[in-house]
């Protein structure tokens, strides 16, 4: 004997928006908004992104802390100023491969192949993004030499040995020219932390 079980389509629609608000309250949870930079906007997630890279590149151990989180914010608002800058000024950095910056980084940093596929599973970063952040490291570094260093040049008229011992010198002024611009650029932009991301 067969029986039939005849459900209204609406229950299944019920069910199913059910389903799909149940997910998008969940990841509203986990993906919460936790920076507004100007107009951008950069999810928890994002936050922890920038904290694994970071750490990752700098070879400290993992730390998703709340301090180590608020840091890894504060450095997504000086890229996003440095990147709003790039797009104004239609800077277009030389194409950088990123295998080779990849194998680089691998060579300096780890012994062997097996101890940095362990490390990129250690502190969850893949490799397209490890990628992607050194190509970016590397058109920062070329912009803010082209943006910066030209203020930070010696004057005509010194002598070529003043020159070259001053290229330290130089390069401390192209960082401190850099660290005045941001402190302006911050204080000109709107940023938001949202402190419940950082408990």
């Amino acid at each position: 004997m067969w029986i039939e079980f005849h459900i209204p389509r609406n229950s299944y629609i019920a069910a199913g928006l059910v389903t799909v608000f149940a997910l998008i309250g969940h990841a509203a949870v986990i993906d919460r908004v936790a920076l507004v930079v100007g107009k951008a906007v950069f999810t928890q997630s994002e936050v922890d992104d920038e904290a694994r890279l970071s750490e990752l590149e700098a070879g400290k151990p993992l730390d998703l802390s709340a301090a180590q989180r608020r840091q890894a914010a504060e450095r997504l608002v000086d890229q996003e100023l440095l990147r709003e800058e790039m797009s104004a000024t239609q800077f277009q950095a030389p194409a950088s491969d990123a295998n080779d910056l990849l194998r680089s980084f691998r060579q300096q940093h780890f012994p062997s192949v097996t101890q940095y596929r362990a490390a990129l599973t250690r502190y969850g970063v893949t490799e397209d993004a490890l990628k992607e952040r050194l190509v970016w490291e590397v058109s920062l570094i070329r912009f803010t030499d082209q943006r910066f260093k030209t203020f930070a040049e010696p004057a005509d008229g010194q002598s070529a040995n003043r020159a070259e011992g001053a290229t330290g010198a130089a390069q401390d002024t192209v960082d401190q020219l850099m660290d005045t611009w941001l402190k302006q650029q911050r204080a000109d932009t709107r940023i938001v932390f949202k402190q419940e991301a950082f408990q």
